[in-house]
C-alpha cells in the first residue's frame, strides 16, 4: 500500500490569545511511502510527527491538502473505513480482559457482512499472536506481563486485522534500553514477514536508524529530508540535519572558505580538490566524531603539534573497542562547547597531555552556509 501526500498541512489555533497566527504543525507534506516498506517520522518533540501519524489514520482531519492510499482519496474517510492499524504509546490495553480478548476486541466490533463467528475471531487472534510470538500468554492479564510483552500484545491486535496500513507512535519509549533494542528487531521481523507498509513515529534517531528502510527528517513541521538512513547520515542536507543524526552527536565550528581551501581557525582543513566552485565565505563546518584521525608524533604518542587539526585536550575516556577524546576549540559554533573524537583504542592517548592534533576524513567533514544553513560540500 503506497501512501501519498499532496500538500498536506494542518494548523492548529493558537492557544496564546495574544498570537492570532495559528500553528502549524505539518506543514505541505508532498511526498510518497513507498508500499510494503518501514518509514521512520523522525524529529524532535513538537516537529509534527505524532500529528502526521494522526493525519494519517484519520483521528485528525487536515487543513489543506489530500492523502492518499494507493490511488484512493482517503481524505475525508473516517477512520474506521481506512483499514489502518494504530498502536499508541500507551499501548492501551484493557487491563480487565486478557490477552486473547484484547486481540480479538477489534474483530468484535465488526458488522454486516464483515461480521464473523467466535471461532474465526479466536483463530485469527491466535495467528496474530504467533506473529509477536506471545501465543503462550493468551490467558495473561495485562497487568500480569512486562513492558515488551505489552507492547507486543498491541502490535497484534493493530495486526489482527491485517490492516492495509500500520502505524507505530513512539512505541518503545517505555520500554528499558535492551527490551527497546529487542522489541525494534520484533517489529523489523514482524513487517518483514508481513509486508505491510508501516509508519513509525521516534524522536531517537538511533532507533530510526537501525530499523527503516527510509526515514523523513521533521522539524516545525517541515520535512527537511527524506531517504535511506546510512544516505542521510552520510549525505545531510543542511546544519539541523546532521546535528540531529549521530551519536555522539557532530562537531560544529565555525570556519571560512578561503581561496579554495576551508580553513577552521588558522589550521587548514580541505584544499582545492575537495573545496570547488564555492565562493570565499564564514561558514559552519561538521564533523563526524569518527572523522578524525589521530595524529601521533615522536614515539607514537600524539605531540599536538602534527596534523591539520589542532585543539585543547579536555579528557580521555576508555570505551574498551573506542576512545573517545575530549578536547576544546576557540572555533567551536558555540562558545565552551566540548567536543569529542571516536578513535580506536589502540591509539596511545596521553591524557596527561594539553594539545592534540588530528587529520579529518573528508568524507566526514560538512561544509554548511552560516547564512542559509543549507550544505555547500
Amino acid at each position: 500500500m503506497r501512501i501519498k501526500f499532496e500538500g498536506l498541512t494542518k494548523r492548529f489555533p493558537n492557544r496564546n490569545k495574544k498570537i492570532k497566527a495559528e500553528v502549524v504543525a505539518v506543514d505541505n507534506f508532498t511526498f510518497e511511502i513507498p508500499d510494503g516498506k518501514l518509514v521512520g517520522l523522525l524529529g524532535p518533540s513538537g516537529c509534527g510527527k505524532s500529528t502526521a501519524l494522526n493525519l494519517i489514520c484519520g483521528l485528525e482531519t487536515p487543513t489543506e491538502g489530500k492523502i492518499f492510499f494507493d490511488d484512493d482519496d482517503v481524505t475525508d474517510i473516517p477512520a474506521e473505513n481506512r483499514g489502518v492499524g494504530m498502536v499508541f504509546q500507551s499501548y492501551a490495553l484493557y487491563p480487565h480482559l486478557n490477552v486473547k480478548k484484547n486481540i480479538m476486541f477489534p474483530l468484535q466490533n465488526l458488522k454486516g457482512d464483515q461480521k464473523l463467528t467466535k471461532e474465526v475471531m479466536e483463530a485469527k487472534a491466535l495467528e496474530a499472536a504467533k506473529i509477536v510470538q506471545i501465543e503462550e500468554l493468551m490467558d495473561r492479564k495485562p497487568n500480569e506481563m512486562s513492558g515488551g510483552q505489552q507492547q507486543r500484545v498491541a502490535i497484534a491486535r493493530a495486526l489482527v486485522k491485517m490492516p492495509r496500513v500500520l502505524l507505530l507512535d513512539e512505541p518503545l519509549s517505555n520500554l528499558d534500553a535492551r527490551l527497546r533494542i529487542q522489541t525494534r528487531e520484533e517489529i523489523k521481523r514482524i513487517q518483514n514477514e508481513t509486508e505491510i507498509t508501516t509508519v513509525f513515529v521516534t524522536h531517537d534517531q538511533e532507533e530510526a536508524m537501525s530499523i527503516s528502510d527510509l526515514i523523513v527528517v521533521m522539524k516545525d513541521g517541515a520535512v527537511h529530508q527524506i531517504g535511506k538512513p546510512q544516505e542521510v547520515y552520510d549525505q545531510p542536507a543542511n546544519l539541523f540535519v546532521a546535528k540531529f543524526l549521530g551519536t555522539p552527536p557532530i562537531n560544529v565550528f565555525t570556519g571560512k572558505i578561503k581561496n579554495g581551501q576551508l580553513y577552521i581557525g588558522e589550521d587548514m582543513l580541505l584544499g582545492k580538490d575537495y573545496v570547488k566552485d564555492v565562493k570565499d565565505q564564514e561558514v559552519f563546518v561538521g564533523i563526524r566524531p569518527e572523522g578524525f584521525v589521530l595524529r601521533e608524533g615522536k614515539d607514537g604518542v600524539q605531540d599536538g603539534k602534527n596534523g591539520c587539526f589542532h585543539a585543547e585536550l579536555l579528557a580521555v575516556e576508555v570505551m574498551g573497542r573506542d576512545t573517545s577524546v575530549v578536547f576544546s576549540s576557540a572555533d567551536s559554533e558555540i562558545a565552551g562547547t566540548r567536543h569529542r573524537a571516536i578513535v580506536s583504542s589502540d591509539n596511545n592517548v596521553d591524557p596527561e597531555a594539553k594539545k592534540v592534533a588530528f587529520d579529518v576524513n573528508p568524507k566526514k567533514v560538512f561544509v554548511f552556509s552560516k547564512e542559509s544553513q543549507e550544505r555547500l560540500i
